[in-house]
């Protein structure tokens, strides 16, 4: 399926492409769950997209496009996640913000939400260059697509992207479609820490969807019984992409670092099977700015 997405077209096509070509450390993390032991935005490019993001696990079916899933995806909230790697500092949040601004004026935009990461889930050590986060939610896949083209062609919107280089780039909504996207809920208690984790399920040879369910589902159910754990949101890609992203929530710092630092938990069979079994594309832990 042949998604607009925005601006930028080329570069966010070759981002999502390339999403998870350095599968390494799964969340040290888990890519749902993500917490360093393992585990968000603006909208941009326009891009022929056919793969699911940047914690990961949704569709379980790997790249092939999905036209059900895709036809759902149109009636539901999508959350646009960037992830975006800062080549000029300098100018990088003052036109961050004016696009911002710009992109929440417009009608099918409901919430913008910003992250800072301060590690690393493939490297774990300092995001280098720095790294932001963005997550914006819009009202529909179209109401997003028309919000961003709206404002994707503006002066405003090319001193932005010129600011900063995407590792990541996607459309996506909540795995279970019960499940609200609600991106203004995320992470809103002062201290709060959000693991932000991707898989790209297309870099799993002979992905069995049932095993791979059990193995998250049963690393994520034991997470949620540890002390600082707050709540887990499960994505897959709305555009069918294969990229599926986690992302997890901890009281704080402290909280989080503890659960990071479980070796008990972290090797045990169940975590072994999650984070070993199926590796990260990327994941980053981070604060929150808005």
């Amino acid at each position: 399926m042949k998604t607009r997405i925005s601006l930028f077209v080329a570069v966010v096509a070759l981002s999502v492409a390339c999403a998870g070509d350095d599968p390494s450390a799964d969340d040290a993390t888990d890519p749902e769950s993500t917490t360093a032991t393992t585990t968000a935005t603006e909208a941009e490019p326009e891009v022929d997209e056919g793969s699911d993001e940047n914690s990961d696990q949704g569709s379980d079916e790997g790249s092939e496009e999905n036209p059900e899933q895709e036809a759902a995806a149109e009636a539901r909230d999508v959350a646009a996640l960037v992830v975006r790697q800062v080549t000029d500092a300098e100018n990088f949040e003052s036109t961050r913000d004016a696009y911002v601004a710009d992109l929440e004026a417009q009608a099918g935009i409901v919430a913008d939400r910003e992250f800072q990461p301060f590690i690393s889930f493939l490297t774990f050590g300092d995001p280098e260059p720095p790294v932001f986060i963005g997550l914006t939610q819009g009202s529909s896949l179209a109401e997003f697509q028309s919000s961003a083209d709206a404002v994707g062609g503006s002066d405003t919107a090319a001193a932005y992207f010129e600011t900063f280089d995407i590792e990541l780039f996607d459309l996506l909504v909540p795995l279970d479609e019960d499940t609200p996207t609600d991106i203004a809920d995320i992470a809103v208690e002062p201290g709060n820490i959000l693991e932000v984790a991707w898989r790209d399920l297309n870099t799993y040879d002979d992905l069995d969807p049932a095993a791979y369910a059990e193995a998250r589902d049963a690393y994520l159910a034991e997470l949620a019984t540890h002390d600082g754990w707050v709540a887990e949101y499960q994505w897959e890609s709305a555009v069918g992409s294969g990229i599926v992203v986690g992302m997890t929530v901890y009281e704080d710092q402290e909280a989080f670092l503890a659960n990071a630092t479980d070796e008990e938990f972290n090797n045990s069979d169940i975590a072994q099977a999650w984070v070993g079994g199926y590796p990260l594309a990327g994941g980053y832990a981070a604060t929150v700015i808005k």
